[in-house]
């Protein structure tokens, strides 16, 4: 039985479609990997049974001169597995952008497994492994873009493998019904104008990517992660010094003190707070560990701490026993009540 793309499937304007630059059928698995591989990048294929029927067919539009292009892929059941040999020998890295029409589709990159229905698409990234398939016969669009032109238009493109991305209304839809305008009329356009067409269709899917909320979120997330990170550091690099204010530590990490504050209220301290506290945790190590005969006080100054009294009273308020206390028992038994304190806590 011919493998014939669903009704439901088409869209306006099929039937009137240019001719495609490629068209290309199989069956015969072993050809069909070849003209997969050929078409967008080296890759291997899985059917299940060896011995199984099979029938595939692709139709191709290229823009002339770049290594963008646009491909109508239908065929039986089939898995697409891309690996670390295969992208090490292949110089001409790309992303696919790829929208099922028929049933779902299975995808699996950066440790993140999706399940992608019609009416949404995923983004596939070329120089990382990936494994996609579909269990049963499918139908859809698959649109390539040069890695380079992915990157140059998208800040770091490969954080959208992540996610599904509905074409089902707004700039979604739109995207892909651009995508078929493109089908239709590429190979009317000067090889200039085909690139232009491709490259407004990259346009409208960074619309997409870079207003989804899940991204901009997990961005967000990310950044603040970085910059307590980054002040974490720099506090445990500077204890000793006792000029050690929010206002420093704000203009050595590039944020303002306003953001700064922010940053540390959901962590239960204030900025002065968590100073003091690992100041005090410093402190009590190196009472543990250090001789007798160094003095209290200048533990005390060696971490930042300029009044004495005041440093034993914070020391026993955080610990719940004083420093002398604890420099008269260390030689015996550990200190109760010790703490790991950081600020994810």
């Amino acid at each position: 039985m011919a493998l014939r793309h669903p009704k439901r499937c088409e869209y306006r304007g099929a039937d009137n479609m240019n001719k495609a630059n490629l068209m290309l059928t199989s069956n015969s698995q072993g050809r069909w990997t070849q003209l997969i591989s050929q078409t967008y990048f080296p890759l291997t294929l899985n059917y299940g049974n060896q011995e199984a029927k099979f029938q595939g067919s692709l139709k191709v539009w290229k823009a002339e001169g770049s290594d963008f292009s646009l491909s109508r892929l239908c065929s039986y059941q089939a898995e697409y597995s891309r690996c670390q040999s295969q992208i090490a020998h292949d110089d001409h890295a790309s992303f696919l952008v790829t929208i099922p029409l028929r049933t779902n589709v299975f995808f699996s990159q950066h440790g993140r497994s999706l399940d992608c229905p019609p009416g949404h698409f995923i983004v596939e990234q070329g120089d990382a492994p990936y494994r996609f398939g579909y269990e049963s016969p499918n139908d859809m669009w698959v649109f390539k873009i040069p890695s380079q032109s992915m990157k140059y238009r998208i800040r770091r493109p490969e954080r959208y493998s992540q996610h599904c991305f509905s074409a089902k209304k707004g700039i979604g839809c739109a995207f892909v019904e651009f995508l078929m305008i493109c089908s239709q009329r590429v190979n009317e356009c000067s090889i200039d104008d085909q690139n232009c067409l491709f490259e407004q269709a990259l346009n409208m899917l960074s619309l997409v990517l870079e207003q989804d909320e899940r991204v901009l979120s997990s961005d967000q997330s990310h950044l603040k992660t970085a910059h307590l990170m980054r002040i974490e550091r720099y506090i445990s690099a500077n204890l000793g010094n006792p000029e050690l204010t929010p206002a420093r530590i704000a203009g050595f990490c590039g944020i303002s003190l306003r953001y700064l504050h922010k940053l540390f209220s959901g962590s239960g301290y204030t900025v002065r707070e968590w100073v003091r506290v690992q100041r005090l945790e410093a402190a009590h190590r190196d009472l543990e560990a250090s001789p007798s005969g160094i003095n209290i006080g200048e533990i005390a100054y060696r971490w930042g701490f300029t009044d004495q009294a005041q440093f034993c009273r914070a020391f026993r308020q955080h610990f719940g026993y004083s420093a002398s206390e604890l420099r008269s028992n260390s030689a015996n038994t550990k200190s109760p009540g010790e703490k790991a304190i950081g600020v994810w806590h």
